[in-house]
């Protein structure tokens, strides 16, 4: 199934939107009334209320989901508009050695098994078609396309195959980077923070089977468009 949220104004989820169940084309949606009002509601219960969620995805789809509309991507929020944690990794590793080398930089040969991975900041991400507002262009912007996973509660410890098992959605995500304050940030030895605003999702979240073979292995072999 895939899922959106709404912007909120005078909407039942407020700053975390409101939850819609999105249909496969594209081109429809239907609240999730008496379901749950926003995502993150969803997820805290995710093994109760995605059958019901999936239900009135099926109802989308047949043309029989009462009070459906038209979708119109600019009333948009993000999928997940605000996130507990947002944690990225670097699990595409072509990527890391291309950034790597364009700020001079070798790659760790622990990379290739011990994954680079920040916290980065999930206090609100941008909709889909919402601008990004950057103080100075000298700050030197850089975007990149990263896939997003929404899991639910994963275990300390846990391992890479029973972690697979703990992932819900899937999505894109506009990584929002400040080169230029990077480097100065990195000196100070505790990562990024300025040099990261509010990056932007994708219209829709979509759960696993949405993608077929495209995804396995944990990972989306698609290409990046």
């Amino acid at each position: 199934m895939k899922l959106a949220s709404l912007k909120h104004s005078d909407q039942p989820g407020g700053r975390d939107g409101t939850l819609i169940v999105v249909s496969r084309d594209l081109s429809r949606a239907v609240k999730a009334t008496g379901i749950a009002d926003t995502l993150q509601r969803a997820l805290e219960d995710w093994s109760n209320v995605a059958p019901r969620l999936n239900a009135l995805y099926q109802q989308l789809q047949d043309g029989s989901a009462k009070d459906s509309f038209e979708l119109n991507v600019d009333t948009l929020a993000a999928p997940l508009p605000r996130a507990y944690e947002f944690v990225d990794g670097s699990a595409y590793l072509p990527h890391v050695e291309r950034v790597r080398r364009a700020r001079g930089a070798e790659v760790p040969e622990t990379f290739y098994t011990d994954p680079l991975m920040y916290q980065a900041t999930s206090a609100g991400f941008l909709g889909p078609r919402d601008p990004v507002v950057v103080p100075s262009e000298d700050y030197g912007i850089d975007l990149e396309a990263e896939v997003i996973i929404v899991t639910d509660d994963v275990p300390m410890a846990v391992t890479p195959a029973d972690a697979s098992g703990h992932i819900q959605l899937i999505g894109l995500v506009n990584d929002v980077s400040l080169r230029g304050l990077i480097p100065g940030e990195l000196a100070k030895g505790f990562g990024f923070l300025q040099s990261k605003p509010r990056s932007a999702l994708s219209p829709v979240f979509v759960t696993p089977d949405e993608l077929g073979d495209a995804w396995r292995d944990s990972k989306l072999h698609r290409p990046m468009l």
